[in-house]
């Protein structure tokens, strides 16, 4: 009974809050979005731990929107969905075909994996590569943040989604 007054706690205190930038794909972006994000967020969550985890799932998509990008803007966005007990963040770029298609591969590799498992393997390969990228970034989200990630395309337009419950699984199972 605690957990469910603890959860509907949870939902009253978020409501609708939105958050959405758009700039040109430049790393020097990246940190100062990140900073944002994570205030916007322990403001609206009143949780640091949240708060944070989102800020840099939400930053490292943006390094991968930055690096694979092909047009002239970035979109993030980020809403709090108190109603279901979680958070969406989004960002969307214009990128080339032969990124979008090693895109999917990439989440569909490391979604297939329980997330320990996937960042573990990112790791070694990493190790092993020799080119100077460590292809971390989205299996790290899922690890470290708990995220589910999605993509959707939309022709040349990339949408990655990074999905957060705000009640953590053990208290889920509970109510």
């Amino acid at each position: 009974m605690a957990e469910k007054k603890e959860k509907e706690a949870v939902q009253a205190k978020v409501g609708k809050d939105h958050m959405e930038l758009s700039f040109g794909p430049r790393w020097t972006y990246i940190s100062c979005v990140r900073g944002f994000v994570a205030h916007f967020f322990a403001i609206g969550l009143e949780d640091k731990i949240h708060a944070e985890r989102i800020s840099l799932a939400v930053s490292e998509l943006l390094e991968n929107a930055v690096k694979y990008s092909s047009g002239p803007d970035t979109t993030v966005s980020a809403s709090i969905l108190g109603k279901h007990n979680k958070v969406v963040a989004r960002v969307e770029n214009q990128s080339t075909a032969e990124h979008i298609k090693e895109l999917q591969g990439e989440i569909k590799g490391i979604c297939q994996k329980n997330p320990e498992e996937a960042y573990m393997a990112k790791l070694m390969e990493a190790a092993n590569r020799t080119d100077g990228k460590s292809q971390l970034g989205l299996a790290r989200i899922r690890y470290e943040t708990g995220a589910v990630l999605t993509v959707s395309i939309n022709g040349d337009r990339v949408h990655v989604e990074a999905t957060f419950p705000l009640v953590s699984n053990a208290e889920e199972a509970t109510t």
